[in-house]
Parts: structure tokens; sequence; C-alpha cells
């Protein structure tokens, strides 16, 4: 009797355990959060609006990077938006970011840290995943700014991981890729149990490529940046082993049109930053989306 008592016990703690991890992490738009939710250890997600371009900033328990930064014409807007976010350097009036990671070097991704480290922003570290031999006219003239002004370049290895506060970050890309759109630097971001998927400008041949090079579970995430600004629809099997629930692009709805239907055929939602700055908080047990219509 004692031995199956036992056996019964040890069923229904797997069973309880079974339901835990098979909780639903919740995505809420445009809905109050807790009244305690800016006094707890949370992850944010800033998506600008730089239509067409990306622009994101990413913050978890102080610490803060920046991921991509537009064309040099976004540069004065974006560093205004940065100040009001509390990056101004009150001695010189510039911005300091931490940490600039550039996901692959296309100027709609990489020239305004370019722009905006020439106007005086300052930082520790710049982040990429392509070589400093890599021949692409747009990395070269960024890294001859950078290094000229002697900030720190750190070439990601393939698999790696770092920390960002609470958050675990990993960098992936496509080992079959030979354009940058093909080689972008894949970010999977993972916070308690929610997760960003972050894509840069993987198209269609980098999907089907991360689909057979990478495990399951890093694809699988709860916020999915469109890929390549939504100019193509999604390869269906990468949307599916992504499975999210909230879908952002960085273009036009004109553009992002057939993106939008395809994700929400998937069952997610779906919203573009050309709208306005969009705002993803997660506690790491669920989201609070919501977007501010004109705010760059």
């Amino acid at each position: 009797m004692k031995k199956r008592i036992g056996c019964l016990i040890c069923a229904l703690l797997l069973c309880l355990c079974f339901s835990v991890s098979l909780a639903e992490v919740k995505v809420h738009i445009n809905k109050t959060p807790p009244d305690d939710w800016a006094e707890r250890d949370l992850l944010r997600l800033i998506v600008f609006k730089v239509t067409p371009c990306d622009a994101m900033l990413l913050q978890c328990g102080g610490e803060s990077m920046m991921v991509d930064s537009g064309t040099r014409k976004f540069a004065r807007v974006l560093e205004q938006a940065l100040i009001e976010l509390g990056y101004g350097d009150t001695a010189d009036g510039h911005v300091h970011m931490p940490i600039l990671f550039n996901t692959h070097p296309h100027d709609d991704h990489l020239q305004g840290f370019w722009q905006m480290v020439r106007n005086g922003m300052t930082t520790d570290l710049f982040i990429t995943s392509f070589s400093e031999s890599y021949r692409n006219e747009m990395q070269q003239q960024a890294l001859k700014e950078f290094t000229g002004r002697g900030i720190p370049i750190h070439v990601l290895e393939q698999n790696e991981e770092m920390t960002l506060g609470g958050a675990k970050l990993r960098f992936f890309w496509w080992n079959g890729g030979n354009d940058p759109n093909e080689l972008s630097c894949v970010t999977r971001v993972e916070f308690g149990d929610t997760s960003i998927l972050l894509t840069g400008d993987a198209v269609g041949m980098a999907q089907h490529g991360l689909l057979e090079q990478v495990p399951a579970e890093w694809l699988k995430a709860d916020i999915l940046k469109s890929p390549h600004h939504s100019y193509t629809v999604m390869v269906k099997d990468f949307l599916d082993a992504v499975s999210p629930k909230f879908v952002f692009s960085s273009n036009t709805l004109y553009y992002a049109q057939t993106t939008q239907t395809q994700v929400e055929a998937h069952g997610a939602k779906f919203a573009t930053s050309a709208s306005g700055r969009i705002v993803l908080e997660t506690d790491g047990n669920e989201w609070y989306i919501y977007q501010t219509k004109g705010q760059i």
C-alpha cells in the first residue's frame, strides 16, 4: 500500500510539473499592467519608428543594448529619443549607449551607428557577427570610424551567448549564407519563461537554412521581428517553428500587408512600427505591449 501511495504521489508531482511547463505565456496588447509592474524586474524591447529601417533598444536589469540603427537620416531623431529615455551625457549633451549591436552591414541597419558616433555618441562596445576583414563598404566605413575613436569591437562566434541584466542572449546565423541578408545575425532573447526572436534581414534561404541548422527550441519564441522588413512572406515552416504570439514589422502596412495576413492566419497579433514606437515589456511570465502613435 505504501508503495502504491508513493507511486501515486510521484505521478501527481509529474503531472503538476508538466502542467506548469505548459503554462501559456500571455500577451496583453494596449492593456494596463498591474499596479506594481514598474517595480518588477523587467525586460523591455523598444522598436523605434524609423520605417523602413531597423532600430531597437533592449533594456534589462539596468543594462542596455541598441540593436541596429537605421540609416544616417534617422541619426538626429534617434539621438533625441535616446536622450529622452535617459541616455544623454549631461556633460556635453551627447548620447551614451553602452552596447551597439549590428545584425548585418547594410545602411538601413548600420549607417545610423556610424553617423551617431560621428555626431559625438559614445559607447563601450560595438558587436557584430561579421569579421573585420569582411568585404563590405558599409562595414569597413563603420569600423574605421569606430576604431579611430577607440571603440572596442567584438566579433561574435557562432552560437555565442551573453547576458543583459537577467536576460540571456544567443547569437546565430545561417552557415550557408553569402550576402549580408543571408548572413544576418539572429538573436534569441530569453527572460524567465518569455522569449524574443530578432531576425535581422534573414531572407527565405536563411530561414530554410536555420530550420536545418539549429535546434527547434532556439527558434520558438513569443515575440518575432518579421524578417527583412516584411518585403517577402515568411517561410511557412519557419513561422510554424517560431509559433509567435506577436509579430512586429519595421515597414509600412503597404509592404507588410501579406505578412500581416499570414501572421494573423497563424493566430498571432501583428503591428508595424510605421504607426509609432512599439514598446514590449515582460516580467518573465507575461507580456504587456503598447504603441505610441507618431512617436519615434
